[in-house]
């Protein structure tokens, strides 16, 4: 079963003129797919799709919420050994926000989150922050052996710019110095034309 045909049967009936999986099929498309749904508020689909009721519109921001959440409490406490498993926990999170905001996961030796926190948030195309405090986080929790760094382009674009490759070189050479791994610096957009929604620095070679 496709996403539509899924959204269609939270919103059941359709519009004057439009079924349900039509009308699901545009608000998917209204968001460039699943992964624009994140930001999706029920004043914003009454807003922009005409007829829709306010209790269908809070059921299907409530769903997407849910989804979230769920997926939040599965990857909690997991392994966040690949790039993919942190999009897991942390896109549907940050592909809501309308701001940059960078966070470090904190990780043991065998890559299980230990702990998360948000370190910067800044304007809707950058933040400023700097490796000493990504490190302090590090250094201020016990049993801390990897890190890993998030943050989020609003544009939906992940491709680093070279603030961001800057960044995490000098991230990489302070957390050397200090004995704590980097293990990854993964960038949160939204997937478009069969690409992923995420860049991942490990994955690329950076690391």
């Amino acid at each position: 079963m496709g996403a539509a045909e899924l959204l269609a049967i939270l919103l059941r009936t359709g519009l004057p003129g439009k079924s349900a999986v039509e009308l699901a099929a545009e608000i998917l498309g209204s968001r460039e797919g699943l992964g624009g749904l994140a930001r999706i508020t029920p004043k914003s689909l009454q807003k922009e799709f005409k007829g829709l009721g306010i209790a269908k519109a809070c059921q299907v921001a409530a769903a997407i919420e849910l989804g979230r959440r769920v997926g939040v409490a599965e990857v909690s406490g997991g392994l966040l050994d690949t790039p993919a498993r942190v999009e897991e926990l942390m896109g549907p999170e940050l592909r809501r926000k309308d701001r940059e905001e960078v966070w470090v996961l904190l990780l043991n030796t065998k890559l299980r989150l230990l702990r998360r926190a948000q370190v910067s948030r800044g304007s809707v195309n950058e933040t400023a922050v700097q490796p000493q405090e990504i490190l302090r986080e590090a250094l201020g929790s016990e049993a801390v052996y990897a890190l890993v760094v998030v943050h989020n382009h609003p544009s939906g674009d992940p491709a680093p710019s070279p603030a961001d490759l800057d960044f995490t070189r000098r991230l990489r050479d302070g957390a050397k110095a200090v004995g704590v791994l980097l293990q990854d610096h993964v960038i949160i957009g939204v997937a478009r034309d069969g690409h992923s929604g995420y860049y991942s620095f490990k994955e690329a070679g950076y690391l």
